[in-house]
């Protein structure tokens, strides 16, 4: 009819089988969990152990040994200088060679601005470089390169072409001494050649050097003619549109100019002497 009561003593006496289920269904669960956890490290430990085999095999197959590396990108330097920066000697294992490692060597070279090496399965490296862009060519006691973001980054060589413009005025000791006020002039000098190259307009569409004072600003001097143009600081965009008016005028009245100063966009001061005069 149902479960039964035992009176005893005037209380109410429950049978001890049912607490006995409860420990015993507690317990097998224990089993079950720990069973569980067993297994799961068994296949951890198996898959390990298959790892460990398979990497150890690879490492031995010859299938997977460098037998060559290419190298893209590269025009400043030489195809075997990027190849002796790999250091990759001895035709290794592809799956032993470290690209942190080659990746650090190679952007140690002042010429490399970014580079990527990639494995290429089953017996190659990649190595994919992008080279700094001179901007201008800055004296410093010694002639150095520097780049689009005011990077000064290489001696200039022997060989080298000298084609770019110079940027003068700066010491090594203004450079030391005073790196902010340094960093400023050779970003205006830049932004000035930037907008030169954008806008192209005469007299000043290529130039030969520009110079830089704390105080005066900047003055360039043209390529062809010689000519020195006083810029100042600022406003290089109008001041330029303004100068190639001037000098377009100057063309037609049949006169050339030895310098103009366009340091006051609101007066700029020619020098000019008769053409063919000296």
């Amino acid at each position: 009819m149902g479960e039964s009561v035992t009176v005893r003593d005037g209380k109410f006496l429950r049978p001890k089988s049912r607490r006995e289920e409860r420990g015993g269904e507690k317990f097998l669960r224990i089993v079950k969990k720990m069973i569980r956890v067993a297994f799961q490290l068994l296949l951890l430990s198996f898959f390990l152990f298959m790892s460990h085999w398979v990497y150890v095999y690879l490492l031995g197959d010859p299938s997977f040994r460098v037998r060559e590396i290419v190298v893209e990108g590269g025009r400043k330097i030489s195809k075997e200088t990027l190849l002796s920066l790999t250091v990759v000697e001895g035709m290794p294992n592809l799956f032993s060679v470290r690209l942190k490692e080659v990746v650090k060597r190679l952007e140690s070279h002042p010429w490399i601005e970014q580079v990527r090496v990639r494995k290429v399965f089953p017996n190659k490296i990649l190595v994919q470089v992008e080279e700094r862009k001179p901007m201008a060519i800055i004296q410093l006691e010694e002639l150095y390169y520097i780049d689009t973001q005011g990077e000064i980054f290489s001696l200039v060589g022997e060989r080298d072409g000298y084609n770019y413009p110079y940027l003068t005025g700066l010491t090594r000791q203004v450079l030391e001494m005073d790196p902010v006020e340094a960093k400023r002039q050779i970003t205006k000098a830049l932004e000035f050649l930037r907008i030169i190259d954008r806008e192209k307009l005469p007299p000043l569409e290529e130039i030969s050097e520009i110079h830089m004072e704390k105080v005066f600003g900047i003055h360039c001097f043209t390529k062809t003619e010689g000519l020195e143009v006083r810029m100042g600081w600022e406003d290089f965009r109008e001041k330029l549109k303004r100068l190639s008016l001037i000098w377009s005028d100057l063309r037609k009245r049949g006169y050339s100019a030895v310098s103009i100063d366009c340091s006051d966009l609101g007066k700029m001061v020619v020098k000019k002497t008769p053409s063919g005069g000296t």
